[in-house]
C-alpha cells in the first residue's frame, strides 16, 4: 500500500483501551446500549441485553447519524466480529462476515428486516441497498449462532435491521446528499396517527456514476408502515417496500492492470436489474398472564436480471422468486417454581419459488433461449426457547428446533447440444440445540456461556450439477447439510453507567462445512473445518462532551483435514480493529467524528491451499462534520482521508488461476443537508 504509515494511529488504538478501563466518567446523554436496554432478536421476544448469552451490539439512530456510513454493511464495518468486503463500493454486492466464513459468509449469516428473512434460497446473498439507512430505528446484532431461534443460514451470527415505527406525532423529513463520483441522493418521509390508528411512508432515489468505470448506480425506493391498536388485547400492522435498480459490473482486474489504472473495467458493458417489493402482515394477540401471540405473514417479490453481452458467447440471466412466510409464536412471561421465566414457542413456515431463464448466443445478440428452470423449497421449522431464573441473576437458557426442508427441481437446457432434463426432488431434515448460562455479578456486569449446534441446508445453485460427462443436469448427490458445534464464554462489565467493555472466546467445530471447489467446478463439503477466535469491544463517555470507542477482533479458520489440513480458509483475516471518538456539544450543536479502520491480510478466495500472495492489510480514516439549527441538519464528511490504495476482495480466478482484486475507491467527500420537522 502507499500513503501514511499507520503507527501513529495504531498506538491511538492501543491507549483508547485504557480510557476504556480508565477512571470512572461524568454521565452522558450518548451511551451505546441504556441501562434499560431491549432486544428481540437474541430471543425472539423482548429481553433485555444483559440476560442474553451471547455478544450482543445494539446500534441506535444517534449512531447511525453520526456515522460516515452511506449504507448498512459500512455502519458494521466498525463492529468486533464483523469483516465487510464490498465489491462494487456501493454496497450491492457486499459480503457482511460474522465470525470468519469467508466466501461462504453471505450463505452462513442470517439477515432479518423487522424479523423477516431476506437470505434467498440461491447464491445471490443478500441485498443490502433494499434498506435506506435513513429509515432504520436500529440494527440488533446477535454474534454466534441463532439456529435454534431462526433455522436455516444462521450459523455465524443474526442480524435484525429494525425500521422507524411510526407514533401519533405528526412528522416530517427531507433531504439531500451529493458526493464524490456524481453520486445524489434525495429521500422524504412522513409520518403521524390519530387515536389508535399511526403511519408512516417514505421515498428516496439514489445515484452515483461510481468509483470505477462501468460501476454506475441508479435506485428507488418507496415504503411504508401502518399500526393500529384495534384494542388493549389486539394490535396490528403492515409493512411493505418496493425497490428497484440497476447498476454496472465492472469485473475485477489483475495486479498489473490496477497499476496502470484502478479504476477502469474490463466489462465495460455489463449490466444488471433488480426489482424487490415485500408486504408484510402482523398481529399481536395479549392474553394478559397467559402470555400473547405473535404472527407475521409475509409475501416477496423479487425480479433480477444479469446481461453479459460478451462478443462471441453473450448470456443473459433472468429469475423471478417468490417467498411466503407464515411465521406464528406465542411468547409467556411469568413466574414458574416462584422464578422469573420467559417461554418462546413457535413455528416458521417458508413456501419459494424460483423461475429462471438463461440466453445465450454465439457471435450474436443474446436473445436465443438456452435455458429453464422451475425450482421450489418448502420448508418449516419448529423450535422452542426458554429462559428460567434459577437465581434472580442466574438465567439459564435452554432450547431446540427441528427443521425440514423440501426441494423440487426441474431444470431443461435447451441449448444446441442439450444435457438430459433434472426432474427431482430432494429431502433434508436437521435438528439444532442450545443451553447457555448468565450470571449478573453486578448490575448490568455478566459472565455468560453457552453450547449451540448449528446446521446450513444446501442452497438451490449448490444442490443442481451440470455433469457434462454423463451429459445430464442431476442433484449433486454427495452434497451433504453442513452441521456445527459452537461453544462461546464472555464477559459484558459495566465499570459505570456510561464506561464499558466486553470480550467474546469462541469455538466453532464445522462438519461438511460447504463450498465451491473451483477445480473441479462443483459445490462440495469440507470434512473439518475450526473457527475459533476472540471479539473484544469498549466504550467510554467522558466530560458530557466526548465519546471513545474501540473494538479488536482476532479469527483463526483451518482446514482440519484432508488434503488442506493446516491450511487457513481464505478471504479470513486473522486481525481487525477499529478506533473512533465523537466530540460533541463543544459548540452547541456540532459534532466532529472519526473512524479508523485496519483488517489484516488474507488469502485470496479460491487459494485453500495458501498458494498464492495473500491479499493486502489496508486501514482507512474516516472524519465527519455535523450541524444541527432548529429543524435543520448539515453534514460533510470524507472517506480514506489518507487517500489509501487497497482491495478488500480478491479471488484466484479463470482457467491459468491468475489473482484478481476488486479496488476500493480512494480519498473521497460527501455532504447533504436534512430538514425534520
Amino acid at each position: 500500500m502507499r500513503g501514511w504509515k499507520c503507527w501513529p494511529l495504531t498506538l491511538v488504538l492501543l491507549v483508547t483501551p485504557g480510557l476504556c478501563f480508565g477512571e470512572e466518567a461524568k454521565k452522558s446523554k450518548d451511551s451505546l446500549v441504556t441501562m434499560d436496554e431491549v432486544v428481540v432478536t437474541g430471543t425472539r421476544s423482548e429481553e433485555k441485553v444483559e440476560r442474553i448469552p451471547a455478544n450482543v451490539t445494539v446500534i441506535d439512530q444517534e449512531d447511525i447519524k453520526n456515522s460516515s456510513a452511506r449504507t448498512v454493511p459500512d455502519l458494521l464495518r466498525s463492529q468486533e466480529g464483523i469483516v465487510v468486503r464490498d465489491l462494487l463500493a456501493n454496497g450491492k454486492s457486499a459480503q457482511v462476515d460474522l465470525r470468519g466464513f469467508g466466501e461462504a459468509a453471505p450463505y452462513n449469516n442470517l439477515i432479518l428486516v423487522d424479523g423477516r428473512r431476506v437470505n434467498e434460497i440461491d447464491l445471490s446473498g443478500v441485498d443490502w441497498t433494499q434498506i435506506p439507512l435513513d429509515q432504520i430505528e436500529r440494527i440488533e446484532i446477535v454474534r454466534g449462532t441463532g439456529t435454534v431461534l431462526y433455522g436455516d443460514n444462521a450459523v455465524g451470527g443474526v442480524i435484525n435491521i429494525i425500521t422507524k415505527t411510526p407514533s401519533d406525532q405528526f412528522a416530517f423529513s427531507a433531504g439531500a446528499i451529493a458526493g464524490s463520483y456524481s453520486r445524489v441522493k434525495e429521500h422524504a418521509s412522513v409520518s403521524g396517527g390519530q387515536g389508535p390508528l399511526a403511519a408512516s411512508f417514505y421515498g428516496s432515489y439514489d445515484s452515483t456514476q461510481g468509483y470505477r468505470e462501468n460501476n454506475d448506480y441508479r435506485a428507488k425506493d418507496v415504503g411504508g408502515k401502518i399500526v393500529y391498536d384495534v384494542a388493549q388485547f389486539l394490535s396490528l400492522n403492515m409493512t411493505g417496500s418496493y425497490h428497484e435498480d440497476d447498476y454496472g459490473l465492472p469485473g475485477p482486474l489483475t495486479k498489473d492492470q490496477l497499476a496502470v489504472n484502478r479504476r477502469t473495467s474490463l466489462d465495460p458493458l455489463d449490466k444488471a436489474e433488480t426489482e424487490d417489493g415485500y408486504v408484510k402482515l402482523g398481529s399481536d394477540v395479549f392474553f394478559g398472564n397467559w402470555g400473547n401471540l405473535v404472527t407475521d405473514l409475509s409475501y416477496r417479490s423479487r425480479d433480477s436480471k444479469s446481461d453479459f453481452p460478451d462478443p462471441l458467447f453473450p448470456y443473459v440471466i433472468d429469475s423471478q422468486i417468490e417467498t411466503y412466510g407464515f411465521t406464528p409464536r406465542y411468547v409467556h412471561k411469568g413466574d414458574l417454581m416462584g422464578r422469573s421465566n420467559t417461554l418462546v414457542t413457535g413455528v416458521d413456515f417458508y413456501w419459494i419459488d424460483q423461475d429462471l431463464k438463461t440466453y445465450s448466443g454465439l457471435l450474436s445478440s443474446s436473445t436465443t433461449l438456452t435455458g429453464l428452470a422451475d425450482i421450489s423449497r418448502d420448508s418449516y421449522g419448529l423450535y422452542v426457547n426458554d429462559d428460567f431464573s434459577v437465581l434472580e441473576n442466574l438465567i439459564l437458557t435452554f432450547g431446540a428446533r427441528h427443521e425440514k426442508a423440501d426441494y423440487d427441481l426441474h431444470q431443461r437446457d435447451l441449448s444446441a447440444f442439450p444435457l438430459a432434463p433434472l426432474d427431482e426432488t430432494v429431502e433434508e431434515s436437521e435438528n439444532a440445540y442450545t443451553a447457555g448460562l448468565t450470571w449478573l455479578y453486578s448490575g448490568k456486569s455478566a459472565l455468560f456461556g453457552r453450547y449451540n449446534r448449528s446446521f446450513r441446508f444446501p442452497l438451490t445453485d449448490e444442490l443442481v450439477l451440470f455433469d457434462y460427462v454423463a451429459g445430464n443436469i442431476r442433484v449433486n448427490q454427495d452434497l451433504k447439510p453442513q452441521t456445527g458445534d459452537h461453544y462461546e464464554v464472555g464477559a459484558r462489565h459495566f465499570f459505570t453507567s456510561n464506561l464499558q467493555a466486553n470480550i467474546t472466546f469462541y469455538r466453532a467445530e464445522i462438519k461438511d462445512e460447504i463450498f465451491f471447489n473451483k477445480a473441479t467446478f462443483t459445490n462440495e463439503n469440507y470434512e473439518q473445518t475450526l473457527h475459533q477466535g476472540m471479539e473484544i469491544g469498549c466504550r467510554a463517555d467522558l466530560f458530557e462532551i466526548l465519546t471513545l470507542f474501540g473494538s479488536y477482533t482476532y479469527e483463526k479458520a483451518t482446514f482440519r483435514d484432508g488434503p488442506f489440513d493446516g491450511k487457513d480458509i481464505p478471504a479470513v483475516p486473522r486481525n481487525k480493529f477499529n478506533v473512533g471518538f465523537r466530540i460533541h456539544d463543544v459548540i452547541p450543536n456540532l459534532v466532529f467524528s472519526a473512524d479508523y479502520f485496519y483488517v489484516g491480510d488474507s488469502y485470496l478466495i479460491s487459494d485453500q491451499a495458501n498458494r498464492f500472495e495473500k491479499l493486502e492489510s489496508y486501514y482507512t480514516l474516516n472524519l465527519r462534520l455535523s450541524y444541527a439549527w432548529k429543524w435543520v441538519n448539515v453534514f460533510a464528511g470524507v472517506n480514506n482521508v489518507t487517500d489509501q490504495e487497497y482491495s478488500e476482495y480478491g479471488l484466484i480466478g479463470g482457467f491459468t488461476s491468475t489473482p484478481y482484486y476488486y479496488p476500493a475507491p480512494e480519498r473521497n467527500w460527501v455532504g447533504g443537508i436534512e430538514i425534520r420537522y
